[in-house]
Formats: C-alpha cells, structure tokens, sequence
C-alpha cells in the first residue's frame, strides 16, 4: 500500500476521531434516555447500557489482536464501521427488551474496538511524522461537542430522531474509513495471541489499569443517568446537550494544552489530579438540582475525561512495545471500558432506582478517591519513571519501553 503524506494522514485521522464520536454525542447522552421512552426501566436500562463494557472485556482484544498480527488496523476499521452501521440500525425496529438486547450486543461487537484501533493509528502516525496524539484526539472532542450541542438545541423530546441521527453520522464515518492508511511495519514481527495479556506482569501497568477501571465505574451515573436525572430534576433536554457540549469544550482545551505539560509532569500525576476533580465533581452534582450549577460543574469534564483519557494514553505508551500498540491499547479498553463500565452501568441503573440520583453521585465520590489512591501507588518515589521521547504521545521519534 502507497505511503500517505504525513499531512494527509492527519486529515485522515482527525476526521475520523470527528465523526465517531460525533456519533458518541449522540448515543453516549441521548441514547440512555431514548431508551427509558420505550416504557423501559431504570433498571432495564442500566442493563442494556451495560452491554457496551460486558462485550469490551473480549472484542477489543481479539480485534487489536488481529490489527497487530495482520498490521491493517486501517481495513480492519472499515470492516468494524460497516458492522456498526448495520447492527444499529436494528435499533430502528427493536423496541421490546430482549430485542434490545440483540440489537446492542452486535452493535458493541464491533463499535468497542474503534477507540483502541484508531488510538494505535494515531500513535503510529504521530511516531513516524511527527506532531501530537493529543492534538489528533482533541478532533474527537470537537465531533462530539457539534453533535451534543446541536441535537440537544434542536430537539424538543428524546425519540426515534436519537436513533436515526447516530446512524447518519455511523453512515459518514464507514464512508470516512476509507481514507486511512496503515504506517509500513519495520520487520516482520507477529505477536503471539497472549502477548498483549502478558503486560499484566508489569506491576505499574497493573496498579493503573486498577485505577483507571475504577474511575470508569465512578464515570458511569454520569454517562449513564444524566439524561434520566435532568428529566427528573424537571429540567429541560438542552441541559444534558449543554452540559456534555460544556465538558468536552474544557476536554478540548485540556487536550490542546497536554503537549506542553507532558514535559513537567509524569502521566500518573495528571491522573491523579484528573480522578482529584472528578471526586469534586461528582460531590457537586450530588448537592445541587440547579441547571446552573450542572452547567458550571461540566467543565470538570476536561479533567475527567479529558486529562484522564490521554495521560493513560501516554501512560501506555511508556511500557508498551511499538508491536503491541493495539493489544496495549485494546488491554486498557477492555479492563477500563470494559470491567469498569460493566460494573458502573449495571450498578449505576439499579442504584439509581434504589438511592435517587444525589445519592447515586455521592457514591461516585468516593470512588474517586479510591482511584486517587491506586493511581499513586504506581512508580512510586525511588522508582525513577522512564521518560517518553517526543512521539510517545507529543511528537515525532520512537517510542521508549520501560525496563522490565
């Protein structure tokens, strides 16, 4: 396959970052209460948004398995946006719970593994050209914030529009797809199936996949309940699109700044400080039923996601060999995303029904500061951190591996 210019390789990537999780803006906010209208319960939907995480524990791995055997992490995309189209677009018909069930079970077989086959794309591209992963991603922050914003702004009730505007944007990113290009691989290399698996030998790697599951879980009353609770707060649908479009803003700028910090400051620090303010954030939400409030509180999200997602990035990309990029990455889904929303979605919907929505965000908390803790075990003082070179995650050189 013909080399890409560097330049069009980026166009590539940030347009594909844009258009998934435009889509992600739609599904991630909306879908929850989309779903809660087909006279499901709370409960119900907390079990069906589980479905994503449960199906993460095994597909991204079997698939970034596969990009790095086959290194087409580029056609692989394709096949997997294809899918994603076709699966949800079940959703159109599906309206009973066990239908639910089989439309979203098929759809999380291919659209769990988008994150960590792009991310291993991005990291390539960045290693080989130059520039910033954080500046590529940041693209996806901008998808969302359009999409959130605009459909929370322009519609007046969460129906079957949810279903068909997501779709649309799936359609574009299949069609988008097409312009990726993989990065040459030096050698041939062909990792064994369990060698993504084995990184788990790595105490540190262990120590963060701990703290980063466990803050997803805390995540999850958010990504989970928030349209559920601005309904129930008596609160109008443009909060839930204003606050998501609010938090990712922040998540851009965090994104756009990370370059200059990654120099100053080690990846489990920024972690820390993420899972720090995401504990005041979810204390916030916990206290008030003001739309003012949860709008002021949003830009937290910076740091909740934001900071987190691409200093866990750059955590990874520390101690995972250039070979395993994708079984790295597909690792992190799969724990993070995978156990850690399975637990937080499934628990978070029951809970919610049980505690109510300011006692859901108190629990959150303080799950928070559990993940502070973990996080901070890892390379501890006396333990010097191995420093990434500038195409870890901020710009152009190979990408170091921590000593075993």
């Amino acid at each position: 396959m013909p080399s890409q210019h560097p330049a069009a390789g980026r166009l590539s990537l940030a347009g594909f970052y844009f258009f998934y999780y435009a889509a992600v803006g739609i599904v991630l906010p909306f879908l929850p209460a989309y779903l809660k209208s087909l006279s499901l319960s709370t409960t119900q939907v907390g079990l069906l948004l589980a479905i994503n995480p449960l199906v993460s524990l095994l597909a991204p791995p079997l698939w970034g398995h596969l990009a790095d055997r086959t290194g087409r992490a580029s056609r692989i995309l394709t096949v997997l946006a294809s899918g994603a189209v076709l699966a949800f677009s079940l959703l159109l018909l599906a309206r009973e719970f066990p239908a639910l069930v089989a439309s979203l079970v098929t759809y999380a077989f291919f659209v769990t593994s988008f994150t960590p086959l792009i991310d291993s794309l991005a990291l390539h591209h960045v290693a080989r050209a130059g520039g910033s992963y954080a500046h590529l991603r940041l693209f996806g922050s901008l998808g969302f914030i359009a999409s959130s914003v605009g459909f929370g702004l322009l519609v007046t009730r969460v129906d079957r529009i949810t279903v068909i505007t997501a779709l649309g944007l799936l359609a574009l990113l299949l069609a988008w797809s097409f312009t990726l290009r993989d990065t040459p691989a030096s050698g041939d290399v062909r990792p064994h199936p369990l060698a993504g698996v084995k990184l788990l030998r790595h105490r540190d790697f262990r120590w963060m996949l701990s703290a980063t599951c466990l803050h997803w879980m805390a995540c999850a009353p958010y990504h989970g309940t928030l349209s559920i609770h601005v309904t129930a707060l008596g609160l109008s649908p443009a909060v839930v699109g204003v606050t998501a479009g609010a938090g990712v803003v922040a998540e851009v700028v965090v994104m756009a700044l990370y370059p200059r910090l990654a120099a100053r400051f080690a990846p489990r620090h920024v972690l820390a400080l993420a899972f720090a303010s995401s504990a005041l954030r979810w204390a916030g939400m916990a206290l008030t039923s003001s739309a003012g409030v949860l709008v002021g509180l949003a830009p937290l999200h910076g740091l909740t996601f934001g900071a987190f997602y691409v200093a866990s990035v750059a955590f990874l990309a520390r101690r995972v060999p250039p070979e395993l990029r994708a079984s790295g990455q597909a690792l992190f889904a799969a724990v993070t995303f995978g156990m850690g929303g399975l637990v937080g979605y499934a628990g978070s919907g029951a809970a919610y029904d049980w505690l109510g929505g300011h006692r859901l965000f108190a629990v959150a908390a303080g799950l928070e500061l559990v993940a502070l803790f973990l996080v901070l075990q890892a390379s501890p003082p006396g333990e010097p951190e191995v420093r990434p070179s500038r195409g870890a995650v901020e710009g152009p050189g190979p990408l170091p591996q921590e000593a075993p």
